[in-house]
């Protein structure tokens, strides 16, 4: 008992906010009386169906008790699919099942009534069936074709008892037994659309009961009434028969594509028939039937004067085909197909080598449309196509002659893109060095600029330049190109053991060369004239890969390079209005060459100073803040290049007072070497004098105290005398 007050109670709350729920309805938001079955009707949540009336509604607006909210409650019926055969009595049959609601109960309580076109005969409920008192057919029924078809309904208290399934209405008849096979080679659909209840059949020639058949019929869906005769054809809306795909889905507005169609059982419906294609509203010539159920046409052209928007829009329809004359039958796609303009708005790179294999990137719009596409630049060289998308086509150039002209792109059979603005490619022939650019040349800390002057050098995207060192090693580094004929590499950093220097100078053998390094001394020349003398040579490649090519089509390019010692830095004095830098092997590498200003903490002041002028033993600059007083500079931070960098601090103050003054060329190693060895040679000179002194001074003792062997008397006329000492 409790447990039936609680379904009780929980149906009744059911209904309370359904009938909440359904409020907002009355408005005319949702028209609950366009939903013709139960099914239908309580899947939109403001809606009820009504079984004792057969109708659905808004709950609110009935009360009886015979009321479904939810699908799982709504009755099922099967209707009994024996063929009707001629002369063989024929009682249209529906079971009732899932009944819920008691709806049987409700039948055998109603008055049943069958209906056939406009034969009405008495229905009854047998357990949970209902069904209808037999109609036989006879020959007449059966004048024209082998089979018809009617329409059959059931009544119950003059309200029209609705199906889920629209096909259980229709009943086919045969003049003869025609077996289970009876449907092979046909194409069966019943549809609800606008208001109406529509069926269609068709057989082909190969169907072994009815041979080629054709019947359709559309009528009112509430009340089962004839419809108007279609002005139109029938339009199609089932599975069964209707345009499943198209390929292309785009085309070009010009026209001229071609066009696959793929419609379910397009042989059946085309058999004895015309077929007419459209897409996009654009009538599709040639149709012409490929297989069961492919059909292949050409977008015609656009007729005399007809233009395309002019913002760009593409003309959007769908794909339609059309069997007639007669009984004429049309199907039509669920996608939208488009007939556009395609445009192109960029092309990249703009150049490339005359080899061939520059990867062309054209950028646009409706660049996917039409089946294929083709490229050519100047209307003659040949663009092989790799990529196509809707905003961008990639092709790769093949080798070509020394042009400069436009990307022409075409569609299928040849219609021309709309370009906006010309675009240019150029063949560019491949990249050479000039003569005067070696050797090159580049300190061991690496980092500092290498200048390559050349040709065609414009159309490169990757440049390295590869340094070979001893053992087979290599350095490498990367290039800037700034314009066809200039580009700027860093040079690489050397560890010791790719520098040995040799005992002599000697010139590079034939192996050596092709081994690909040199040697060469340092010349230790103090003559600030004497050149800068190189500390080893190498061979230097380039490799050139050009936009847009593939890395393995690289163009190598041969030169010697040269590796200085790094530069000596010392110190530095000013004038009051120029710095000037001491050191050595600076004037090479002047122009890559950074000053900037330290204060006491040395860190950077932000106050740059531009070299003037460069000498192998001194760099000139001056400050660009010509207001900083460079007597308070203590400090100066130089880069040559990226790799190397120093602090120079000033150099140190003389005072006047001095006992001695030592003026820098002292400060030189060799210099005072030179001098030790001075100072040496006037101690051991003074050593020797004192040594031979004595010796003179003990010898001439010795002859005091010993007989002399002779003795010199001065003359006897002269009044000099001669004094030994």
């Amino acid at each position: 008992m409790i447990f039936s007050n609680f379904i009780i109670f929980m149906v009744s709350l059911r209904a309370v906010a359904h009938t909440r729920a359904s409020e907002p309805a009355k408005n005319g938001t949702v028209n609950c009386e366009e939903y013709v079955s139960c099914t239908k009707c309580v899947n939109e949540t403001l809606c009820s169906w009504s079984l004792e009336r057969q109708n659905c509604a808004h709950p609110e607006e009935l009360s009886e008790n015979l009321m479904v909210h939810v699908e799982a409650d709504c009755p099922q019926f099967a209707v009994a699919k024996q063929p009707w055969v001629k002369d063989v009595p024929y009682s249209y049959t529906l079971t009732v099942s899932n009944d819920k609601k008691d709806f049987v109960a409700f039948l055998r309580r109603s008055t049943i009534t069958c209906s056939l076109h406009t034969v009405n005969v008495r229905g009854r409920v047998d357990q949970n069936d209902i069904k209808c008192d037999a109609i036989k057919r006879t020959q007449t029924d059966f004048a024209q074709h082998r089979q018809t078809i009617y329409f059959y309904y059931v009544r119950l208290n003059n309200n029209t008892l609705r199906l889920d399934n629209e096909a259980d209405y229709y009943v086919p008849n045969y003049d003869r037994e025609c077996g289970p096979k009876r449907d092979d080679s046909c194409v069966t659909c019943t549809w609800t659309a606008d208001g109406y209840v529509n069926h269609f059949k068709r057989c082909s020639s190969a169907n072994r009961c009815t041979g080629l058949y054709q019947f359709s019929d559309r009528r009112h869906a509430l009340k089962f009434t004839d419809a108007p005769a279609a002005v139109t054809a029938m339009a199609g809306r089932c599975v069964n028969a209707t345009v499943a795909s198209a390929v292309p889905v785009t085309a070009p507005w010009t026209g001229g594509t071609a066009v696959l169609v793929t419609v379910k059982n397009h042989r059946i419906l085309a058999e004895k028939k015309t077929v007419t294609v459209t897409v996009a509203g654009r009538s599709c010539v040639d149709p012409r039937t490929v297989d069961n159920e492919t059909i292949a046409c050409t977008v015609a052209r656009p007729a005399a004067g007809e233009a395309p928007a002019a913002d760009g829009r593409p003309t959007v329809g769908l794909v339609g085909v059309e069997y007639g004359p007669r009984q004429r039958y049309a199907v039509a796609s669920q996608f939208p197909f488009k007939l556009v303009e395609p445009r192109l708005t960029d092309v990249s790179p703009t150049c490339g080598p005359l080899s061939g294999g520059t990867t062309l990137d054209i950028g646009g719009e409706h660049l996917d449309t039409g089946n294929g596409v083709s490229v050519t630049i100047g209307g003659s060289a040949a663009c092989a196509v790799t990529d196509r998308r809707w905003d961008r086509i990639s092709c790769v150039t093949g080798a070509g002659v020394v042009i400069n002209d436009t990307v022409n792109v075409a569609f299928d059979n040849g219609t021309a893109i709309r370009q906006v603005g010309r675009k240019y490619f150029a063949y560019t022939a491949d990249p050479v060095l000039d003569a005067a650019t070696s050797p090159l040349a580049g300190i061991a800390s690496g980092g500092t600029a290498v200048p390559v002057r050349g040709r065609h050098f414009s159309c490169a995207r990757n440049t390295t330049m590869t340094v070979h060192v001893r053992n087979g090693t290599v350095r490498r580094t990367g290039c800037q190109v700034y314009n066809d004929t200039f580009m700027v590499c860093r040079s690489p950093t050397l560890l010791p053991d790719d520098i040995v220097p040799a005992v002599q100078p000697q010139r590079p053998t034939t192996a050596a060369a092709a081994a690909g390094w040199y040697e060469y001394i340092e010349h230790d020349d103090d003559d600030d004239d004497t050149a800068n003398i190189p500390i080893g040579a190498f061979r230097c490649d380039f490799r050139v890969v050009y936009n847009g090519t593939a890395a393995g089509a690289a163009f190598l390019l041969t030169a010697e390079y040269r590796v200085y010692a790094d530069p000596v830095l010392r110190d530095f004095e000013t004038d009051g209005h120029a710095i000037t830098v001491f050191g050595r092997n600076l004037q090479d590498w002047a122009g890559d060459v950074a000053v900037e200003l330290l204060r006491g903490d040395d860190s950077p002041a932000a106050n740059p100073c531009d070299v003037t002028s460069a000498g192998r033993r001194r760099i000139v600059c001056v400050p660009r803040n010509s207001s900083i007083d460079l007597d308070a500079v203590r400090a100066l931070n130089i880069t040559v290049g990226l790799s190397f960098g120093r602090v120079v601090h000033r150099r140190p103050p003389v005072r006047p007072d001095d006992e001695y003054v030592w003026q820098r060329p002292w400060t030189d190693g060799r210099t005072a070497v030179a001098v030790l060895a001075a100072l040496s040679s006037l101690l051991c000179g003074g050593c020797v004098a004192l040594l031979c002194r004595r010796k003179i001074t003990n010898r001439y003792t010795h002859s005091v105290t010993r007989t002399p062997l002779f003795e010199l008397h001065p003359p006897a006329d002269r009044n000099d005398s001669i004094m030994i000492m």
